[in-house]
């Protein structure tokens, strides 16, 4: 009768280092690749004419132009931020817009909440609008 020794799980083999060079190289194309991927995205997407157009003590009203330059739609995360006179955030919104290929769009957007309350003397100066990354 045959003798079936079985091999120990717990010994720990040492991978190759042909293999240990391919994971490298792969890892640092990957971090090449995703980085090249990042900063042609800011260049495929163009916000402009960004403006205040209505403010009352309830709501803030932004109008903004996006521009989309890619041959595919995308939808991206916006982060709308509103200052007042003393530069200070007043109020700010995250909202997710879709952008059709080859467009330019006009949105507007409507900001409800407030960091402080608005007063009187309170006065709007500028927004804006950027690209929300994670």
């Amino acid at each position: 009768m045959p003798i079936f020794e079985r091999s120990d799980i717990r010994k720990k083999k040492r991978i190759p280092p042909y293999i240990q060079i391919i994971l490298a190289v792969a890892v640092i194309c990957g971090i090449y690749m995703r980085s090249c991927w990042k900063k042609n995205q800011a260049n495929v997407i163009q916000i402009k004419n960004i403006e205040i157009t209505d403010y009352t003590p309830g709501n803030i009203d932004i109008r903004f132009n996006i521009i989309n330059l890619n041959n595919v739609s995308l939808t991206k995360d916006l982060i709308i931020k509103v200052y007042d006179q003393d530069d200070f955030i007043f109020a700010s919104k995250l909202t997710r817009v879709k952008i059709a290929p080859k467009s330019n769009k006009r949105y507007l957007k409507v900001l409800t909440k407030f960091n402080r309350p608005m007063t009187i003397e309170t006065r709007l100066t500028h927004a804006t609008v950027e690209i929300h990354t994670n």
